[in-house]
């Protein structure tokens, strides 16, 4: 009997053993499926919810989830081996909007980029994370559309589709490859400087101070201040009778007529003193005082790095931007020419002295000079840098001059007046180069680089791999290289930058080079034939990544 009491149990332990069978009691965790946050203990994936979760990439999290520690265990050398990607470039454009880089980015002129877009002027281009909406949106402020047909983005025909759903998916899905793993070498807390950038605190009390409003698309603009072109002497007289003042009045040398500066009545809104304007102008040619942003950038110093040698590009161009720190020995092989906009006089600022040194280059160009003539909007009052009619005092004056390409390393929101000028200024046969921002993959476009007629230029690293927060979309026409290029301060000291700011003067600097005067014709050669030099990148043809392709310093 006992015999067999124990035959059975045995045979009952095995039965209630056999439903267990393939299950090891110490089985390892296993990645939870499409969305679910895989076992790294460090990867939200709440920015790409349905991305496939690879266990080699811990890092792959929004911008900010890492401040400072370097997640790649599994690559100390962060899939970067020249280092040369700190920001984190993206292998054929697969970022996904996701970040390992603590600061979400700040920028010493002003900003629209690196995802927080605080500048050394308060600016802010903001809207990092809004989806590239076909909605079309306007900036005005007023509720109004600002949409005067003159950018790239809805209404020409070259597509902005490709952020329609970042907010929720991965917005590479034409990439072949997925890889961001450690692609921020030595992103280490405080590496990158986000110099002049100013708290969220303390721009909102200077803002406060200074009469500055956000739009109803975060764009920073000046309270009941409006420019204007195009306003006969009846209008204004019809204005000033409703309560308008004129605070500035600039007779345009180029782009033809008079600029104006309004302000609206004090017991008036903003959208009635808008609605004002418009029902006597032209809607097109108003628009409110916005104040634009350096496109955002990160710099840190180099140690035991030397720059590389390269010639000055032997070309005329002009540069609106902060200050250049003219006086450097770095400049003495080219001409420069500054003119402030903003302020009495130019101030030498980290912004402007990089890009600018980017197009002078370390050496005299023997085949031709190299002048500069830099538009500084930026210095003096901070209530006014930046703004809408600084910005169209500069580019008259470029104008004016007869440079024949104008770089705008700067970012805002669609504003009419200035659409207009650059339209004018560009039937003349001037190019105009702009980087495409930097608020990320899923951000809407960022204007004057969106705008028809106007070169839009991403940044890539010297992989060619996207940077991680570059924008993205249809105006995209050309990517540079613009991750961690050897730049200089206002100081004279040699810094990594980092930004489309870096990479937009490369481009206008090629194209300075085979166009010597304004001429639309040869304005569009001069472009065909850098489109035929481009080496195409990610999805075959052109693409809202990197445009047509990857342009070099040199042909």
């Amino acid at each position: 009997m006992r015999s067999r009491i124990s035959l059975i149990g045995l045979l009952v332990l095995l039965a209630v053993h056999g439903l267990h069978t393939g299950a090891p009691l110490s089985a390892p965790l296993f990645a939870q499926g499409p969305g679910k946050d895989d076992d790294d203990g460090g990867d939200d994936d709440a920015v790409d919810p349905g991305a496939d979760d690879d266990v080699t990439d811990p890092d792959e999290a929004d911008p900010g989830a890492d401040p400072g520690a370097d997640g790649d265990v599994g690559d100390p050398d962060g899939g970067d081996p020249d280092g040369d990607d700190p920001d984190g470039g993206d292998p054929d454009g697969v970022d996904d909007g996701a970040s390992d880089d603590g600061d979400g980015g700040t920028d010493d002129g002003g900003g629209s980029d690196d995802g927080s877009g605080s500048d050394e002027n308060g600016g802010s281009s903001g809207n990092g994370d809004s989806d590239d909406d076909a909605s079309d949106n306007d900036h005005s402020g007023s509720g109004k559309s600002d949409d005067d047909g003159d950018d790239k983005v809805d209404n020409s025909g070259k597509g902005n589709a490709e952020d329609r759903d970042d907010e929720a998916e991965d917005d590479d899905i034409d990439d072949d490859k997925v890889d961001d793993s450690g692609d921020d070498r030595e992103d280490e807390l405080g590496s990158w400087d986000l110099p002049g950038a100013e708290s969220a605190a303390t721009r909102a009390e200077l803002d406060l101070r200074d009469r500055i409003d956000t739009d109803d698309e975060g764009f920073r603009y000046r309270r009941g201040e409006f420019v204007a072109l195009d306003l006969s002497e009846d209008d204004l007289r019809l204005l000033e009778g409703q309560g308008f003042e004129v605070v500035a009045s600039e007779q345009l040398a180029s782009v033809e007529g008079t600029l104006l500066l309004l302000r609206g009545p004090p017991q008036q809104t903003g959208e009635a003193a808008r609605d004002a304007l418009d029902a006597l102008g032209d809607p097109d040619s108003i628009g409110l005082n916005h104040l634009f942003d350096s496109a955002a950038t990160r710099t840190r110093k180099t140690h035991g790095k030397a720059a590389p040698s390269r010639a000055a590009c032997g070309c005329e161009i002009g540069l609106i931007d902060t200050g250049v720190a003219a006086g450097l020995s770095n400049f003495s092989h080219v001409q420069l020419t500054q003119q402030a906009f903003n302020g009495k006089q130019t101030e030498a600022r980290l912004h402007g002295t990089a890009v600018a040194y980017l197009v002078s280059g370390t050496k005299d160009n023997p085949a031709r000079a190299t002048r500069i003539y830099v538009a500084d909007i930026f210095s003096g009052p901070r209530e006014s840098a930046g703004s809408s009619f600084a910005l169209i005092k500069a580019l008259d004056w470029l104008a004016a001059r007869k440079v024949p390409v104008i770089n705008i390393s700067l970012s805002g929101p669609r504003n009419p007046a200035v659409a207009k000028t650059i339209a004018r200024i560009a039937g003349q046969g001037h190019i105009i180069v702009a980087a495409a921002g930097n608020d990320g993959p899923a951000a809407p476009p960022v204007f004057p680089g969106a705008y028809e007629g106007v070169v839009g230029v991403t940044a890539v690293d010297a992989q060619d791999r996207v940077y991680r927060y570059a924008n993205r979309g249809g105006y995209v026409d050309f990517s540079a290289h613009g991750v961690a290029v050897a730049a200089i301060d206002d100081k004279g000291a040699l810094r990594d930058a980092t930004g489309t700011s870096f990479a937009a003067p490369i481009v206008a600097a090629r194209l300075a080079a085979r166009l010597r005067a304004p001429d639309t014709a040869a304005s569009r050669r001069a472009v065909q034939a850098l489109e035929g030099e481009a080496r195409d990148l990610g999805p075959r043809g052109r693409d809202p990544i990197y445009g047509i392709g990857v342009i070099g310093e040199q042909p």
